[in-house]
C-alpha cells in the first residue's frame, strides 16, 4: 500500500498482480458493476460497489496493476489517470515500482517494504475486517499462517490462468498470486508465512 501527497490531496493506492482486484470483486456475493476503457497500453477499469455506494478504480499495467478506492458510483474513468499524472510507474515481470515524478510536487510513501516474493509472485494484504466480502465463509484449510483458500482463474479450456492464495488469520488478509499460473507449491509457501499489518 502506498500513501501519495500532491498539493493538498492524501489518498491511498494499492499495487499487486494484474486481474487481481477484478478477479476478487466478479467472485464477490455483493452486487458490483465493472466499466473499462483503454489507456494507451494499458487498461482502465472501474468496479462499482452497488451495496456499498464506492468505486474501486484499477489501472492495468502488463503485469501488475494499482488502484484505489473513492466514494459514490459512476466515477469517471479519468479520475484515476489524473490520480497518477504525477507520478512515474515501471511495470515488469519483476515487480512494479511507483515513484513521484520529477519537480511534479509529489511524495510516494510506502507502508509496505515489498508488494512481491520473488521468483513466486505479488502480495496484496488488508486488514481482516476491510477484506471480508472476498473470504469465503468456510472450507478453509488450516495452516501455521491462519486459514487458507486456493482460487484458481480458469480459460474456457480449463487451463489455470491465474492462481491465488488467500490466507487470513484474525486481523489480516493476505492475497498471493502466482508469477506462474502451474505453480503448485505456492499454497504451501503462503501457508508457512504469518503475514501481519502493522
Amino acid at each position: 500500500m502506498l500513501w501519495i501527497q500532491h498539493q493538498s490531496n492524501r489518498y491511498r493506492l494499492h499495487a499487486g498482480i494484474r486481474g487481481g482486484q477484478e478477479g476478487f470483486y466478479r467472485k464477490d456475493p455483493e452486487p458490483v458493476a465493472i466499466r473499462e476503457a483503454s489507456l494507451g497500453d494499458n487498461r482502465l477499469v472501474a468496479i462499482e460497489h452497488l451495496g456499498q455506494d464506492g468505486t474501486t478504480l484499477v489501472l492495468q499495467c502488463d503485469y501488475h496493476e494499482v488502484s484505489t478506492f473513492v466514494h459514490g458510483t459512476r466515477v469517471s474513468l479519468d479520475a484515476l489517470p489524473a490520480m497518477l499524472a504525477p507520478l512515474s510507474i515501471t511495470d515488469s515481470r519483476d515487480g512494479i515500482v511507483i515513484r513521484a515524478r520529477r519537480g511534479s510536487g509529489a511524495s510516494v510513501e510506502y507502508t509496505l517494504g515489498a508488494n512481491v516474493i520473488p521468483e513466486v509472485g505479488t502480495v496484496t494484504l488488508k486488514p481482516l475486517e476491510t477484506a471480508t466480502v472476498q473470504i469465503p465463509h468456510s472450507g478453509g484449510k488450516t495452516v501455521p499462517g491462519g486459514q487458507l483458500w486456493r482460487d484458481d482463474l480458469l480459460t474456457a479450456d480449463g487451463t489455470i490462468a491465474q492462481r491465488t492464495v488467500l490466507l487470513a488469520n484474525e486481523s489480516t488478509a493476505a492475497f498471493v498470486t502466482a508469477f506462474d499460473p502451474a505453480d503448485d507449491g505456492l499454497a504451501s509457501l503462503a501457508g508457512s508465512v504469518n503475514f501481519r499489518l502493522s
